[in-house]
């Protein structure tokens, strides 16, 4: 009777072993298709396209849960793919903030926007953006007056690993201010603080 229980007790142990395995295979063969899914369809149209690969590798390509579990690209390793900027990298990644205060200390830093260049969003709390944003600055015009129109792209703008391409924006030299015209943030994102812009 003991010996029976214990059979018993082990091959459910097994079964379980094997239906979690199964259930983790499945799972790992449907989430590429899944993240797929997810990422096309929160990819807005704002207007004409922007080319978003970088050199042999694409720059947006999204996954979940593969790197410290969380999705990406995140905005700041799409930023760095985009403009081929490698430096000032610490731990597995810098937040933002603190990539623009090092590449600051490196004079690499300006606040005046230039087309292919970094755009950093400085703490802004009431978002939960305390570490910054990341927007890569595909064009810019200059409207005078230390005004200028600008088109960006980015992502992780929703903590999805969403991408927007060719969002555009007003930007304030002098108040070093943004002002979101188009894409997800046009509803709230009014003067948002910029510390500047980093040159590659």
């Amino acid at each position: 009777m003991k010996r029976a229980l214990v059979a018993l007790v082990s091959a459910r142990r097994i079964a379980w072993v094997l239906a979690v395995v199964l259930g983790l295979v499945l799972a790992g063969q449907g989430a590429p298709a899944l993240a797929a899914k997810k990422g096309k369809k929160k990819v807005q149209d704002t207007g004409d396209p922007i080319d978003v690969s970088g050199g042999k590798h694409p720059c947006y390509n999204l996954s979940h849960g593969r790197l410290f579990h969380r999705c990406e690209p995140q905005s700041l390793p799409y930023g760095r793919c985009r403009t081929g900027n490698s430096c000032c990298r610490g731990n597995y990644e810098l937040s933002p903030i603190s990539w623009y205060k090092c590449e600051d200390q490196n004079g690499h830093v300006t606040g005046k926007p230039t087309a292919v260049s970094i755009l950093i969003l400085g703490d802004n709390s009431n978002h939960r953006m305390s570490t910054g944003h990341v927007f890569v600055v595909e064009k810019v015009k200059d409207l005078g007056g230390g005004q200028w129109e600008l088109a960006l792209s980015h992502t992780n703008y929703d903590r999805r690993c969403s991408i927007e391409t060719n969002v555009h924006a007003r930007y304030d030299e002098h108040r070093r201010l943004l002002t979101m015209e188009t894409g997800h943030w046009s509803g709230w994102g009014r003067n948002l603080k910029a510390l500047g812009f980093i040159l590659k």
